[in-house]
């Protein structure tokens, strides 16, 4: 069970992160480890990574990919958030660990 008070602080540090520079999964992912701890199982860490990327979309960040234009270095994906998570879910599945950042996409806010 995660701590509400502590999951509140860090998703706050994740939106302002993902507001100042692109957010990826290597910072998303150490942020579930923080706050589950050791031994958490792996669907557990995924069930906690895919409510904070929708608490993350609820504040105005969005999923995409970077890009090697200095005119639109960020590409957000077109899709609703229900779809990106389950593309992310897919994708983490996949991997059978949490990603690192670059693996799936990037994060950033408004």
């Amino acid at each position: 069970m995660v701590n509400q008070d502590a999951y509140r602080r860090e998703l706050e540090y994740l939106i302002q992160y993902a507001h100042d520079d692109w957010l990826g999964f290597s910072v998303l992912s150490g942020s579930v480890g923080s706050l589950l701890g050791r031994g958490a199982s792996f669907q557990e860490q995924l069930t906690l990574l895919l409510r904070i990327v929708g608490d993350l979309y609820d504040a105005g960040a969005r999923a995409g990919d970077l890009t090697e234009s200095t005119r639109d270095p960020f590409l957000p994906w077109r899709m609703e958030m229900a779809e990106v998570l389950a593309r992310l879910a897919a994708e983490v599945q996949s991997h059978s660990r949490l990603p690192d950042s670059g693996d799936v996409c990037w994060f950033t806010g408004p």
